[in-house]
């Protein structure tokens, strides 16, 4: 295929919402420019929690929004990772960045099992870990961890066990009920994944009323900016029409996933907008990489900032729409002959 035929660059390497947000929110977003010369609604975001809480069956003093999911990972590694962090690997890098930044102990702890991603922390782990991270469903891999899985960690250990929910919208697997069972049991959601807000950086943690406070210490006053408030508030109201994004998005997935695997590629089972792939060497991965970003189509490689724990012959890819992905496999098709 010439490279006349793509009009425009792809930008496949981050699991951002791929499609455009309702017309009605963008009105109401706009019609909130003359009011950012005030101040939000700062450490109470009543509105805001209140929304939250009601999307998420919690109540408003479970609920801590902040200035995306990334700063709630680094008040929890904060507050909570002073003796030994446990981190799945591979998984989302900035469980490791963070506990780095802080000079906390951590340890890697690998849960790959072939194409399967499963955890693997052992009861003596779990019994010195004062923070224990599950990203659910993993990234890079997409998997879902299974809740019996989330429950025996919680049960073997009295650390904080923080699971990362970023793409849950896509899985609708959840365990924000397990959170009056077990009061040392946080979970990080984010607006950028699944709501395309990434730009505004909104993000919110759900724990009980002492770790909602203990958190909160870590955190500026004014950390969720207006514009972010007002989005958080108002994109609830449009859930219908996300509802069908996220169900396009999971055929365009599947579609996606079964031409890899028809290209003799094998890839992760993925229950969020984006696929894990596997070129098995190195040497190969760069060549598809390298040969899909000067057709202007960029994915993230497993060599990249996004994933820690990943051998370097992986490509990730986020799902854009049916035309794009069905581009992408065209590409791959040639250079994989």
């Amino acid at each position: 295929m010439s490279k006349e035929v793509i009009k425009e660059e792809i930008h496949l390497e981050h699991s951002s919402l791929r499609y455009p947000l309702p017309e009605g929110l963008l009105k109401e977003l706009a019609m909130e420019l003359p009011s950012i010369n005030e101040y939000p609604g700062g450490g109470e975001y009543r509105l805001l929690r209140t929304e939250l809480a009601r999307y998420t069956g919690t109540s408003c003093g479970s609920v801590l929004p902040a200035n995306g999911s990334d700063e709630i990972i680094e008040a929890v590694t904060r507050a909570f990772g002073k003796k030994l962090i446990l981190i799945p690997v591979p998984t989302f890098s900035q469980y490791e960045v963070s506990a780095d930044r802080n000079g906390f102990a951590k340890k890697l702890v690998n849960s790959l099992k072939g194409c399967n991603y499963q955890l693997d922390y052992t009861a003596d782990d779990l019994k010195k870990a004062s923070l224990v991270w599950i990203c659910n469903p993993n990234n890079p891999t997409g998997n879902v961890i299974p809740r019996k899985d989330i429950i025996k960690v919680l049960h073997l250990t009295s650390g904080i066990v923080a699971v990362d929910e970023c793409n849950y919208e896509y899985a609708g697997e959840t365990v924000v009920d397990l959170l009056g069972q077990y009061p040392h049991l946080v979970i990080c959601r984010s607006f950028s994944k699944n709501f395309g807000l990434a730009g505004l950086r909104l993000g919110f943690a759900l724990s009980s009323l002492k770790n909602i406070h203990e958190i909160a210490g870590y955190l500026q006053v004014f950390r969720v900016n207006k514009m972010a408030e007002t989005a958080g508030i108002k994109v609830l109201k449009y859930l219908d029409y996300f509802q069908e994004i996220w169900q396009e998005i999971a055929l365009v997935r599947e579609n996606f996933v079964s031409g890899l695997r028809d290209l003799g590629v094998k890839t992760f089972t993925s229950r969020t907008n984006f696929v894990l792939a596997d070129f098995i060497t190195e040497e190969n991965t760069r060549r598809v990489c390298q040969y899909l970003q000067s057709e202007n189509i960029f994915s993230c490689p497993s060599w990249g900032e996004e994933c820690t724990g990943l051998e370097k012959h992986y490509l990730r890819f986020t799902i854009g729409t049916n035309k794009e992905m069905n581009l992408v496999l065209e590409l791959l098709a040639g250079i994989l002959k």
